[in-house]
Order: C-alpha cells, then structure tokens, then sequence
C-alpha cells in the first residue's frame, strides 16, 4: 500500500482560501511598535489588496480593519472608516466590534483635543441619612 501511494506521486496542495501577503508583517511590526513605520505598513498592505484584486484573491478576516487601525494612527480618519465599513461588509459577524472601533475612533480625537477632567468630589462621611 506505501510503494503504491508513493507512486501515483504527490497530490496537489489546495488553494488557500485568503492571501496573507502583507497583513502577518504588518500585524507584527505594529504590534512590536519598532519605529513605528505606520505608512510603510499601511503601503504594503494597499499594494496587497492590489495584487489580491488582479489575482481574483479575497482578503483574510481582520486585514482591512487593521489597516483601518494604521490610517487612524496616520491620522486619516476617512481612510480608515472606509477600510472599517468595508471589514464590516466583508464579515458582516464582525459588525458589533467594528461599529466599537468606529465610535471609540471619534472618541479618541475629541478627546484627546480636551484636558483631562478633574476627578470627581468625594461625597463627605457625613451624609445626612433619610428618616432620621
């Protein structure tokens, strides 16, 4: 049965079913964070969804939402809607996180634009109690 399995040769790998060219790299230096190079990163993986769209390819799961993620940090809040809004039409089980970063995203420039608020007063020890 072995000689005979070794003879009809080797079968041929499937097709993956996602291109993960630029997106593992990309991944990694950003969250390694070494220099930061968040338009070399945000470079490589455009011109993946280039060679994803001539080759009739389909992005993994998470690759436009992370380049979503390098706009914001780039400071292009457009580009990265779009890339967000697209992750959510891609994987539509992913709307309730993308819609997350989309709102937390406006949030983070308003406040980061603001001072930090002061905290709270403490309510005293001496709380008059109800009834008596």
């Amino acid at each position: 049965m072995r000689a005979r399995r070794a003879a009809g040769g080797l079968r041929a790998q499937p097709k993956p079913m996602y291109t993960w060219d630029a997106y593992q790299p990309a991944l990694y230096a950003y969250l390694k964070e070494d220099g930061a190079d968040y338009s070399g990163q945000a470079l490589a993986m455009e011109k993946n969804i280039e060679t994803a769209r001539a080759t009739n390819q389909v992005l993994p799961p998470g690759f436009r939402a992370h380049l979503g993620m390098l706009y914001l940090k780039m400071g292009d809040g457009d580009k990265a809607a779009a890339q967000i809004e697209g992750e959510k039409t891609a994987f539509p089980e992913a709307a309730p996180f993308m819609d997350f970063l989309l709102r937390n995203a406006g949030g983070a420039k308003s406040a980061a634009a603001q001072p930090p608020a002061a905290a709270p007063a403490r309510p005293s020890a001496d709380i008059s109690r109800k009834g008596t």
